[in-house]
């Protein structure tokens, strides 16, 4: 199990100068990024790959198999989205959705041959309908069990989904294939504009979600993931404004502790 943290300037001179302890950087798959993050540490690449609306064809595979090798990134992330006439409540556009979902991961299990293609849950707004039907968390299991395929469980989006349900996101992680892990997603939620928002830095009421994250793998309730990512930090204009260097520097080591980094 690795410990990774989103690419920053600031976390990247963080490291540079030893003020914190990490294993490697999760970064998109930009060339200028990863020329300056790879300076630094080994990366891995997160990448920007949804199902559900039959876009998955268009992916320029030789590309991305490229640079997967290039970067040593272990599987092939995607997500498990849809479209916003989809209704929850609609046992038809529930099939729909499933039989989409199960033939785009066919398809990237084909392309990837030889990586473990892993799902990643997205966060339920009442803002964003396309992901409504997409968040629910027996759909998310039959089409990863019925592909043989792996999860990549974002807690906050479960929190977020969980909020918006009104359920305890506890009870709506379990019912996930948790013994397919592969990754886990850690950040801080934030009531932000009137909605939660993550990829904010940690807050006494986001430590228990880490703590019992972190729990779980150590009892082996959960498969334990190859990687664990503090999604906190980035670039551009929608993360760099709240990157701060102190939060880095108190929370990147307590998070390394709780998943212990490399073993």
């Amino acid at each position: 199990m690795r410990f990774a943290v989103n690419y920053s300037t600031k976390i990247a001179n963080l490291a540079k100068t030893g003020k914190v302890e990490f294993d490697l950087f999760k970064c998109p798959e930009w060339d200028g990024l990863l020329k300056a993050a790879t300076a630094v540490k080994p990366v891995y690449l997160h990448l920007d790959i949804s199902l559900g609306s039959g876009q998955v064809e268009k992916l320029d595979f030789d590309a991305l198999k490229q640079i997967l090798v290039e970067t040593g990134t272990p599987h092939v992330n995607c997500h498990l989205s849809g479209t916003p006439e989809l209704k929850p409540g609609n046992k038809t556009d529930r099939k729909k959705l499933l039989r989409q979902w199960i033939k785009e991961l066919e398809v990237l299990k084909k392309q990837f041959a030889g990586y473990s293609v892993i799902s990643e849950n997205l966060p339920f707004r009442l803002a964003i309908s396309e992901y409504h039907l997409a968040s629910d968390a027996d759909l998310i299991s039959q089409a990863i069990i019925e592909t043989d395929t792996g999860l990549l469980l974002d807690i906050s989006h479960a929190r977020i989904t969980a909020d918006t349900l009104g359920i305890n996101y506890r009870d709506y992680v379990e019912k996930l294939p948790l013994d397919r892990l592969h990754e886990l997603h850690i950040t801080g939620v934030r009531n932000y504009h009137g909605f939660l928002e993550d990829h904010f830095e940690m807050q006494p009421e986001d430590w228990p979600s880490a703590e019992w994250a972190a729990e779980q793998i150590k009892l082996g309730a959960w498969r334990e993931p190859e990687i664990v990512a503090f999604e906190y930090g980035g670039v551009g204009e929608w993360f760099s404004w709240r990157t701060k260097t102190r939060a880095l520097e108190e929370q990147v080591p307590r998070l390394y502790g709780l998943f212990g980094g490399e073993k």
